[in-house]
């Protein structure tokens, strides 16, 4: 009787093991592979994480670009806009209202880009020209709250995709967009610079602030 019991009880021991270790198994190949769960949140929210960073950059002055480079990013605006009807309208369905305000913002932005005076006026307000102007010392809070303003959005937008996402995917999302943005704003190929003190052939791209 003992040895039966003993067998039983080995049997038992062996059999919790494997369940466990087959158990543990499974929940690393969900944690490994969650990664592309949801796919379309993951890269809405990734988008958002990315717009986030760079508006950042741009309103704690970081890094810049003059003027003259920055007027060809017009489409920026364009992609900033469908990433948030794609978020907000499409996807969530929620705060439509905000994101409407904010579409309505860079629609007029794309459409008049560098023709009317609020969209000269960002373009310069956001560029290495405007810092090395004596304009840099003047409180614009019109440039300031709009680009505020933008970064609430994201930061909404981004906060309500976040519960469709795993752990690891919200962590992945933001390396992506951090190196998407570190490999743009830190390249030697592109003219975005520390504004206080561009290297030299930044510094010649850099014009007079027209009034």
């Amino acid at each position: 009787m003992i040895t039966i019991g003993v067998i039983i009880n080995n049997i038992t021991s062996t059999s919790s093991s494997l369940f466990l270790s087959a158990e543990y198994s499974i929940s690393i190949i969900r944690t490994t592979m969650s990664w592309y769960e949801n796919p379309i949140g993951f890269v809405l929210f990734s988008l958002e994480c990315y717009h986030i960073m760079g508006h950042l950059n741009v309103l704690f002055r970081v890094r810049l670009l003059p003027r003259k480079d920055l007027k060809r990013l017009r489409l920026y605006f364009l992609v900033d806009l469908l990433t948030v009807f794609s978020s907000s309208i499409l996807f969530l369905q929620k705060l439509q209202w905000l994101a409407v305000l904010q579409m309505l913002q860079h629609a007029y932005y794309v459409v008049f880009w560098d023709q009317t005076y609020m969209t000269k006026k960002i373009i310069s307000w956001s560029s290495i020209d405007w810092i090395k102007s004596e304009r840099h010392k003047e409180w614009h809070w019109d440039s300031i709250l709009g680009t505020g303003f933008d970064i609430v959005v994201h930061f909404c937008m981004a906060f309500l995709l976040g519960p469709y996402l795993s752990t690891v995917q919200i962590v992945i999302a933001l390396a992506i967009a951090q190196f998407a943005l570190f490999s743009v704003l830190l390249s030697s190929k592109f003219a975005w610079s520390n504004p206080f003190s561009p290297p030299k052939w930044v510094e010649k791209r850099v014009q007079k602030i027209e009034d």
